[in-house]
């Protein structure tokens, strides 16, 4: 069952396309403010987001764009909007589809239904490449060798490159220890690990943008290693 979480203020619009997705089989959750999206988004984990422009708080239109630094989970905007500068905007910063109020919630429910279809075809394509061996894999977590991306949940996850290469040898040493002085000499190219912590915050940078503390584990203040 495919979660969609709305962000909208009119209780009325909410709770009434609430119950009609769920009558088609979704599964539906509510957030009336522009407030503590980014926390609702990852405590639900969202398939789909319909997003509401004129929120309280914080623009929907600026919530999208914070949304997609960090994620590509599919946003359908809703708008009272309905000037050209306004449709073009909402694409503009990636948006995957717009609706304007009043609206059906048929029509909604179709331009759903399409995104879930192209959500479908993503899977078979992962699928297809379970095997491939220029994929790292780590529980929901994709490190493609290939196109130098991590993705979690089919949902991107932007990296610096020295983030993406020490995540990637610690990747590749699948549970065994990688020293502090390895990353720095040898992934980096950085010679002074013995008086620099760099390192340090780079992992703590991949393990916050990955949403799991506990994946890269610290041994004795000098090693790493994944949590196997």
């Amino acid at each position: 069952m495919y979660k969609i979480l709305i962000v909208e203020d009119d209780a009325g619009i909410s709770k009434s396309l609430k119950l009609y997705l769920e009558n088609s089989n979704f599964e539906v959750k509510i957030h009336e403010t522009g407030e503590w999206v980014h926390e609702k988004i990852a405590s639900e984990i969202p398939d789909l987001i319909i997003l509401d422009i004129n929120l309280p708080h914080k623009d929907g239109i600026v919530i999208c764009e914070e949304i997609r630094k960090e994620k590509m989970t599919p946003i359908i905007m809703l708008t009272a909007r309905n000037s050209e500068i306004d449709r073009v905007k909402t694409l503009e910063i990636w948006a995957d589809d717009y609706i304007a109020k009043p609206f059906s919630p048929r029509e909604l429910l179709a331009r759903i239904n399409t995104i879930i279809r192209r959500i479908e075809q993503n899977k078979d394509i992962i699928q297809e490449q379970e095997d491939d061996e220029d994929i790292l894999k780590y529980k929901d977590i994709r490190l493609d060798l290939t196109k130098n991306t991590v993705s979690k949940n089919m949902n991107q996850i932007s990296m610096t490159k020295n983030e993406f290469d020490i995540f990637k040898k610690i990747m590749q040493e699948d549970g065994k220890i990688v020293a502090r002085e390895t990353l720095m000499t040898e992934t980096i190219w950085y010679d002074k690990y013995m008086f620099d912590r760099t390192i340090d915050t780079h992992i703590k940078n991949v393990r916050k943008k990955v949403g799991d503390k506990e994946m890269i584990l610290t041994v004795r203040g000098v090693w790493y290693r994944l949590n196997k």
